[in-house]
This record gives C-alpha cells, sequence and structure tokens, in this order.
C-alpha cells in the first residue's frame, strides 16, 4: 500500500520510486528551484510527515531542471524584508533551517541527488545530506557574504564538520572548486542523466538494512555532529527510544535466526517512536 503523504502545491512533486523510498523535487526550474516560504511549508509538512510514516526509511531529494536550488528567492525575500514573514525574522522559530532540510536531524538517512548548481541555501542543504550523488561538472558554493548575508541556518557548521578546506569559500563566497568537492562533500559524480539512478541505488542498498539498525546509526551520527564526544554519544545513544526499540525489537531477532539459517533477513516496519530531540 503506498503512503499517502500531505497534500502540496506544483513547486514540490513527491513520488515513491522504491519500496520504503520516499522522493522529493523541488519544481521550479524557471526560478532555478530558489526557496519561497509556500515551498518551504510544503518541504516542512511533507518531511515532518515523513520523520513519523514508518513504513518509510529512506529519503532523497532533487531537483527539476539544471539547478538543485539556487537558494532563497530574493525578490521574495525583498518583498517581505522588514516584515514577520522576513526570512530573517523567522530563523529562530525554524528548527530544521532552509527548506525544512538544513540542519534538519532526522534519524532516517538523506541522500541528496544533485542535479545541477546548488549554491546559497542549496549548498546548506547539501552540506547537511548523508549521501551527496553529483553530476559531473556540479557547482556548489556559498556566496551570502558578496550579498551581505550569512550562510546561518546549518551551512558553516555542517561545511567546517565535512572539513575545513571549505573554510575559504565561506568566508570568500567563491565557488568552491571541483577537487575540494569531490574529496570532502560529494559520495558519487556521475553523469547527470544519471544520478536519479545512482540516488536510488544508495537508497535500496540502504533498505535492505534493518530499519532500526540504521536509525540508531543515524542518531549517534546526529549525536557525534551535536559535540557529545564518543563516550557521551555511546552512552547518549543506549538511552534514546530509537534505541531500546532496536534492542527489544523483532528486526534484531530477524537479523540474527536469519544469518543462523543462511537465509536474507525479513525485516517489518519498526512501530512508532517517539521523535528524538537530537
Amino acid at each position: 500500500m503506498t503512503p499517502r503523504p500531505p497534500p502540496t502545491g506544483p513547486h514540490l512533486v513527491v513520488t515513491f520510486p522504491h519500496p520504503k523510498v520516499l522522493q522529493l523535487r523541488l519544481n521550479r526550474p524557471e526560478a532555478l528551484n530558489a526557496m519561497t516560504d509556500e515551498l518551504e511549508g510544503d518541504l516542512r509538512k511533507v518531511l515532518d510527515w515523513f520523520e513519523d510514516e514508518t513504513s518509510l526509511w529512506c529519503l532523497i531529494v532533487t531537483g527539476t531542471g539544471r539547478a538543485f536550488c539556487a537558494g532563497q528567492d530574493l525578490k521574495n525575500w525583498q518583498k517581505t524584508a522588514g516584515t514577520s514573514a522576513a526570512p530573517t525574522q523567522k530563523l529562530a522559530v525554524n528548527p530544521h533551517g532552509f527548506g525544512s532540510l538544513s540542519r534538519r536531524t532526522s534519524k532516517k538517512p538523506f541522500i541528496l541527488a544533485l542535479n545541477g548548481f546548488a549554491f546559497g541555501g542549496g549548498a546548506e542543504i547539501t552540506a547537511n545530506a548523508d549521501i551527496v550523488v553529483a553530476c559531473t561538472g556540479c557547482k556548489v558554493g556559498f556566496p551570502e557574504v558578496l550579498r551581505g548575508v550569512v550562510a546561518l541556518v546549518g551551512g558553516i557548521p555542517n561545511a567546517f564538520l565535512r572539513s575545513p578546506a571549505l573554510v575559504p569559500y565561506l568566508l570568500t563566497g567563491n565557488p568552491i572548486p571541483s577537487h575540494i568537492l569531490e574529496t570532502h562533500v560529494f559520495t558519487e559524480v556521475v553523469p547527470q542523466e544519471q544520478v536519479l539512478d545512482a540516488a536510488l541505488k544508495w537508497a535500496t542498498q540502504i533498505v535492505e538494512a534493518s530499519p532500526e539498525a540504521v536509525w540508531v546509526t543515524k542518531e549517534q551520527i546526529n549525536l557525534t555532529k551535536a559535540g557529545s564526544g564518543v563516550n557521551g554519544t555511546v552512552v547518549a545513544s543506549l538511552e534514546t527510544e530509537q534505541s531500546k526499540a532496536l534492542w527489544g525489537g523483532d528486526n534484531i531477532k530477524e537479523g540474527l535466526k536469519s544469518f543462523v539459517e543462511k537465509r536474507k533477513p525479513v525485516w517489518r516496519d519498526p512501530p512508532p517512536v517517539p521523535r528524538s530531540k537530537l
């Protein structure tokens, strides 16, 4: 049975390309998929639903056309400047960052199928992805300082955690050279027409594993990014509801049983678990 996501506008295309996999496609190609309040609102609505939908285990995000995302829609920003609807006024009350993705700490893996260039907020989303499949020649950069603003909704700390080699490009706004992207940001680089297929290949490999085991792994990654340290991460992870669900759940029993019986495990959708506060 196909899950039923919340309704969205035409600026966001929601599909299910493989069992257990949700795919979201930014669909404003005429504006290079620049972010608007309406698109960000629909992303947040669908992603919050995805967090609690136990039949979906992995996320792919991509864009339509020659860009993944050119950043904030500056025309929309100019119209709202000085009002409560301005992007700068929403920073403190937006827990998940740009596009509801740039600092979202989901327990579920996030794969970015980078179909084209990503600048500004698009680069901030890129820095927060678990797996980045990029098209050949794809350009990524943080030009905010050249426009008098800052990549402050997740891009700066996430870029630094990926590598201090990205710091000069945060400070200058220059595009990140391809050799640094391929070393520190991209998981894989393929021709543009192969990006979605390559991203889906990663997703299908992820959903072949126990969902609870993957989600607890992702929890530990999130704790590490939050600066908990090795011991702090391990101790905190043992106490999470997701970790308790793993050790007391059916899938760990199935994993052990299938190993003894020398067969492929058959995983079940996990029961609902309260959303992590990480």
